[in-house]
């Protein structure tokens, strides 16, 4: 809406005091013209000081204020303005604006209508009065205000934009254009009838003409900086992108503190995964105003995708201290936490944002996925099902689904519901490698390769269009490792890794180095790891087991504590335990291994060579124990750790149980052939011994232990 500025006419001052207000006040006026709100209202703060303060002053200082988004404190001016003149119908017309500009439109009408009651022919009041109707859902009395006029001079030009802003704000495009139309004949130069006859078609998705009538509105008025915004996001929406972006630099070169072109620039950046540069410009748009809660969850959008979850929550919580029932905004909270593994601590947020919006199909995917992750996969499973419900062409909340039923083994309906995320998203990369994934447990290798395939032609093809998208060159990476195309992967994750903003690339990058044999190579992003991300307990646990293959123990010693240090959770406890137990450090490492609240398999058996070190065979013996109860995968190994314990304090007896119990649950083990056959040699059975090595080289003919006991000593009966 428009706020005009009265400026009042020069009066003689009655005292120096006043001539000095009088000309804070000019100042101010002028610097409200150049749109310098706060110098504008600074100048009239002094001019009341110097008792310089008349109804002009006061509503010019609303103006101001206005402005600067503060609606509140203009309407406070406004209303100061009309008691010192009742019949001041500017500051009428302003106050309803501000009501207006706050969704108090109850008020707006009563005070547009104090203006049309001091000024009839009033008709900027006459017009927003009609468009504060229409919002109110009067729409007939709205648009009989604006037939009144236009019966009375058909060529109103004014009249016809004004209604075309009308139906726009009911939906009728297509009635908009034609006012539009009928304003750009009557007079062909008004741009603001061709800026207004632009948006109808931009609402219409007739971008071409659309961009057409903002080259007539720009035309008429090269300084126009809406016309300007406005052609730059029809570009954007037509895919040209860097046109797109030059018309809001144009616009931002008219008016630099134009909110709207630096969120419109923002959201182009963002489009076209430029997020540094979109976080710049949406950073911009947030000084402008700081009330907007769209703007804040737009910059936590691109930090989110920048990979720096743990920074875009604060924008996120911003933009509910503006708006608390910003559903998107909880739930965008409840996705980063997500993404840092806060799966449990993320449910309050998604049920935040369905409390607000139960029908949120986001937030019930979201919350679906979190409860999959926590192993609560049928609960999961429905409330994916709901969101798709909602919205059935969400390639993600497919992709999920397809997660949760491939957790409850339901292998052929997790491969239906990818096929449905591939038909949304043929080019949807994560989900060919799972369905190859799926379609090799299957037993269907041929047709897993060729997902594989398509899902290195999408990222090839993705990656062309953008050469520097982190995240596409993460994925591309951990498909090249799963295939074994281990140089590929290692140059993929060195490229995300310079692109990207989390420790995830160079993690990967620093265990592919290190399982192919380069340590020293491992540790330089381990180093990088730790440097950019020292909160990220990974790149600590990543430097330390270089270490450890350097030789550098005490380095390695020095990362794992560095690692609990930032994380008493993670896994370097286990990592520095076994440091501490190759250093004779025996205590130290079962006092380290106490802080594992639920031990698994390995910090078990870990323990019980330490115990075994500290001559505690039962204990020992009892961990072993404890090892094969709680695992769940490699309880073979298990076994024959207890096995080669009880060989070595003497119990071959038992040993061979043990040894037993791991070839039964993994009988192609060579290792557990040669274990067993030392085992029965201890119990003096050499012919028993012998047919076990046998076994042990039929299986691995490069045992060179079985290969050594067969020739020196189990040759006989």
């Amino acid at each position: 809406m428009v706020l005009p500025l009265a400026v009042a006419l020069a009066t003689v001052p009655a005292t120096e005091d006043l001539a000095r207000g009088e000309a804070e006040f000019l100042r101010g006026n002028a610097h409200c013209d150049a749109r310098e709100f706060e110098d504008a209202l600074a100048c009239y703060e002094r001019a009341a000081s110097f008792g310089y303060e008349d109804h002009v002053m006061w509503n010019n200082r609303g103006v101001a204020l206005d402005g600067l988004g503060r609606h509140e404190d203009a309407i406070q001016a406004y209303t100061r303005a009309m008691q010192r003149n009742s019949a001041y119908e500017i500051a009428a017309y302003n106050l309803g604006n501000a009501f207006a500009q706050l969704g108090q439109f109850d008020e707006a009408l009563v005070a547009y209508d104090r203006a049309l009651a001091i000024n009839p022919g009033y008709p900027d009041a006459l017009y927003d009065k009609a468009l504060v109707l229409a919002r109110l859902g009067r729409a007939k009395p709205a648009l009989q205000a604006y037939e009144v006029l236009l019966r009375a001079d058909g060529a109103n030009v004014v009249a016809w934009t004004r209604k075309g802003q009308l139906l726009e704000e009911l939906n009728k495009f297509e009635e908009a254009v034609e006012a539009y139309k009928a304003a750009t004949t009557a007079n062909p130069q008004d741009a603001d009838a061709w800026t207004g006859l632009g948006d109808s078609l931009y609402a219409l998705e007739r971008y071409e003409e659309a961009v057409e009538a903002y080259d007539r509105a720009i035309a008429a008025d090269p300084n126009s900086e809406e016309a300007w915004n406005n052609k730059g996001f029809t570009f954007f929406m037509l895919g040209i992108h860097e046109e797109a972006l030059s018309c809001y630099e144009k616009a931002l070169a008219i008016n630099p503190t134009y909110k709207q072109a630096w969120y419109n620039k923002g959201y182009t950046f963002h489009g076209i995964n430029r997020l540094e540069e979109a976080v710049a410009a949406y950073e911009k748009a947030i000084e402008l105003d700081r009330a907007d809660e769209v703007l804040w969850n737009n910059l936590g959008n691109a930090l989110y995708n920048l990979g720096r979850y743990g920074e875009s929550i604060p924008y996120f919580e911003q933009g509910l201290q503006v708006n608390p029932k910003y559903e998107i905004a909880w739930n965008n909270i409840g996705n980063a936490l997500n993404k840092m593994g806060r799966h449990g601590e993320s449910l309050t947020y998604h049920d935040k944002a369905l409390e607000i919006k139960p029908d949120f199909d986001y937030a019930l995917y979201a919350k679906g996925h979190a409860l999959d992750n926590l192993g609560r996969h049928e609960e999961g499973l429905e409330l994916i099902g709901q969101s798709l419900e909602l919205n059935p062409n969400y390639d993600h909340a497919w992709m999920a689904k397809a997660e949760s039923l491939y957790r409850l083994g339901r292998l052929e309906e997790a491969r239906d519901a990818l096929n449905n995320a591939l038909i949304l998203n043929g080019e949807y990369e994560e989900a060919w490698v799972f369905r190859g994934k799926i379609l090799e447990e299957m037993g269907n290798a041929l047709e897993a390769e060729r997902c594989y395939e398509e899902a290195l032609a999408c990222f090839r093809a993705s990656l062309e269009l953008e050469p520097d998208n982190a995240e596409l060159l993460y994925h591309h990476a951990l498909l090249l490792e799963d295939l074994e195309r281990t140089d590929e992967a290692i140059d993929a994750y060195a490229a995300s890794a310079s692109r990207g903003h989390s420790a995830d690339a160079l993690i990967h990058l620093s265990s592919v180095l290190l399982r192919v044999g380069r340590a020293a190579d491992a540790l330089v992003p381990a180093d990088e790891a730790r440097s950019r991300y020292p909160m990220d307990a990974r790149g600590h646990v990543a430097a330390g087991r270089a270490a450890i293959a350097l030789n550098r123990t005490a380095d390695a010693e020095a990362f794992f504590r560095k690692a609990l240090d930032v994380d008493p959770a993670s896994e370097a406890r286990l990592e520095l335990a076994g440091v501490l137990h190759s250093i004779g450090k025996e205590e130290e490492g079962l006092a380290v291994l106490q802080g594992i609240e639920t031990p698994d398999t390995g910090a078990l058996l870990l323990r019980a060579d330490i115990q075994r070190s500290l001559g505690r065979t039962d204990e020992a013996l009892a961990d072993d124990d404890a090892a094969i109860r709680a695992a769940t995968e490699g309880r073979d190994l298990a076994y024959r750790h207890k096995g080669r314990l009880l060989l070595d304090v003497g119990r071959p007896k038992e040993a061979v149980a043990a040894f037993d119990a791991a070839l039964g649950l993994h009988p192609t083990d060579a290792e557990a052939w040669f274990d067993a056959a030392r085992a029965w040699q201890a119990l003096g059975q050499e012919g028993r011994a012998r047919k076990l090595l046998d076994e042990a080289l039929r299986l691995d003919p490069d045992h060179a232990q079985a290969r050594r006991l067969r020739s020196e000593g189990a040759t006989a009966d």
